[in-house]
């Protein structure tokens, strides 16, 4: 067996990918080996309409769909939650706090002109934040006069979060981005205004698993016994342990939880951990 996996660059940097792949190698019966590559999620795709990998865990479900629909690609279903969070310094100078929903705190950044950095590299969560943004009838990447606050660039998850961080700039990242940057100690002021706390939050960020149904029969059996690891209860608890001892929370939910009910909100990353308000002063 060998399998060529392709995700997300993030999922890879957080250790999710490496920790279930070691654990469903150790207890295979077949020898074999995973290899995971860098990418977006629609990079991903056409990773796997082109037969260059055997699987795709992805993050934009219209796309999944459209992929569906022409024929290329099956998506099995979840495998796991991440989350979008809207973070920012601890300072507040647009005022979130106060901010009843979403649509809301971003109307209080851009009316304040309050520093905003975006990824504008078609990921995932550029796709999100624009999303979000129009939802307040705003479009800030459009807007000229919005280019002394929003500023755009194609850092990295890590590379974007740590360098809003010491800006002191509000962005949309990922919980676990947030959680990993936490324990490796590179953010400082950074908090989290908004989260998921529910299924069907707007933020929420499930990864789901996709192959190519003109696979041949023993690649097609290959990526069908590991999605089978991928939903199994021992594949899940990796999912829902990862970084709960190193930071103090999971990085990630189980696809059953359908969201990780232990928030961030209001915490801070102290000495590699997330704290909450009360935690930290003492």
């Amino acid at each position: 067996m060998y399998l060529k996996l392709i995700i997300i660059l993030w999922v890879g940097a957080t250790g999710l990918i490496k920790a279930l792949a070691d654990d469903y190698l150790s207890g295979s019966n077949t020898m074999g080996s995973i290899e995971w590559v860098c990418n977006h999620s629609r990079n991903t795709q056409l990773g796997l309409l082109h037969d260059v990998v055997d699987l795709a865990l992805t993050y934009e479900r219209d796309q999944e769909d459209l992929a569906a629909s022409e024929g290329w690609s099956v998506t099995a279903g979840c495998v796991f939650h991440d989350h979008f969070c809207l973070a920012g310094p601890s300072s507040d100078p647009a005022g979130l706090e106060s901010a009843t929903s979403l649509v809301e705190a971003l109307c209080k950044i851009a009316k304040s002109a309050s520093l905003f950095h975006s990824r504008g590299d078609s990921s995932a969560t550029m796709w999100k934040e624009r999303l979000l943004w129009s939802q307040g009838g705003l479009e800030p990447w459009k807007d000229p006069d919005a280019a002394t606050w929003y500023k755009i660039s194609t850092h990295s998850p890590s590379e974007a979060l740590t360098a809003a961080d010491a800006a002191g700039a509000y962005l949309l990242t990922d919980r676990s981005t947030l959680l990993m940057q936490t324990a490796s100690k590179t953010i400082y002021n950074s908090t989290v205004f908004f989260e998921p706390t529910a299924v069907d939050d707007v933020l929420m960020n499930s990864c789901y698993a996709l192959f190519s149904p003109h696979s041949s029969a023993q690649r097609a059996a290959d990526v069908a016994r590991l999605i089978q690891y991928l939903l199994s209860a021992r594949g899940q608890n990796i999912v829902a342990s990862l970084g709960r001892e190193e930071v103090g929370f999971p990085f990630f939910a189980r696809v059953s939880d359908g969201f990780a009910a232990s928030f961030l909100k209001g915490g801070i990353p102290r000495e590699g951990k997330w704290v909450k308000a009360k935690e930290s002063t003492k």
